[in-house]
């Protein structure tokens, strides 16, 4: 028994830390509180307070009243700017879709500018009226 078990610890061992997060991803893993948002034109920062965003390996989820919602993230890191894809569990708010969105990553401050509502992915950080755009800032929680 000794014999097998050795080389499944390690087989086991190297799967886990393959699947640790690097550059972007790892810097944002942790809790993250919303501290501006806006939609569409409009400044909802009192709308969304105590919003929380959390960001678990390659999982997050959104802590917010009933609007919570968890799902996967994907970065772009290559590309100018940056992208993210939010995909949500298939019974949440946004039914299983894909909120396609940049972000920018600064110390301890993420931004994000998200479509909630079509598979464009918006190019700047802004969300003006009459869009479905979504830039949304958070800090990292202080403990």
């Amino acid at each position: 028994m000794h014999r097998t078990a050795a080389p499944l610890l390690l087989i086991l061992a190297t799967g886990a830390l393959a699947a640790e997060p690097e550059g972007d991803l790892k810097a944002l893993q942790g809790v993250w509180v919303i501290e501006d948002a806006k939609l569409g034109g409009r400044d909802h920062k009192d709308d969304f307070a105590g919003m929380k965003l959390t960001v678990t390996g390659e999982k997050y989820v959104i802590d917010f009243a009933e609007n919570s919602d968890k799902g996967a993230v994907t970065l772009g890191e290559t590309e100018k700017p940056k992208q993210i894809d939010l995909t949500t569990r298939k019974d949440g708010p946004f039914k299983g879709r894909t909120l396609p969105g940049v972000y920018e990553l600064k110390g301890d401050t993420v931004v994000l500018c998200l479509n909630s509502e079509k598979p464009d992915r918006p190019t700047k950080f802004e969300a003006p009226a009459k869009t479905p755009l979504m830039l949304l800032t958070f800090k990292r929680e202080k403990k």
